[in-house]
């Protein structure tokens, strides 16, 4: 996965989009039910989201949201509401073995409810963030977030399709219609 993918995640979870050919933008909940909230956090959680954990669930996407909010415009995150979630969730050090074999420490919620599992890897994905690769797309009808891992940090969408097409198409017919 990218990174900062779940921070991307999360911050664009409940976003406006404007799929392709549509007029406007439409509304779009990625965290209205149990159901589809799992389904954005599968790649994150070892578990499914249950209904009594999506409130919790959404303390911590509207934390992140105004973190992420306070990044990309270049004011300081109000870190209060996330560091008060954690704080309620009880977390113990693990020692993991790496992939490269190495070991690490890393923080592990005791009970693995949906919100303990995302406040920590949320923090983690914060803490190794870097600030202003953290974008919005540049398209005007849109308001995702992205995280620019161009080695020249220059990405300006944050997808080819719909963004970048519709960003050249326009460019090219205000360049012929001149």
């Amino acid at each position: 996965m990218s990174q900062a993918a779940l921070v991307v995640a999360l911050a664009n979870a409940q976003a406006h989009r404007r799929p392709t050919h549509a007029p406007v933008a439409v509304a779009h909940d990625a965290l209205a039910d149990a159901a589809t909230a799992g389904e954005l956090l599968k790649p994150f959680l070892d578990a499914p989201v249950d209904a009594h954990e999506l409130a919790a669930v959404r303390a911590v996407q509207r934390a992140v949201v105004a973190i992420v909010d306070a990044l990309i415009g270049g004011s300081r995150p109000p870190l209060q509401a996330l560091n008060a979630l954690a704080a309620e969730e009880p977390v113990i050090y693990a020692l993991e073995r790496q992939p490269d074999g190495q070991l690490r420490t890393t923080l592990r919620p005791k009970r693995a409810s949906a919100a303990a599992t995302l406040l920590v890897a949320v923090i983690r994905e914060l803490s190794e963030l870097e600030p202003a690769r953290l974008r919005r797309c540049a398209r005007p009808e849109c308001t995702l977030v992205f995280c620019d891992v161009t080695r020249s940090a220059t990405q300006r969408w944050h997808a080819e399709r719909p963004c970048g097409l519709r960003e050249r198409q326009r460019r090219h017919r205000a360049k012929h219609a001149a």
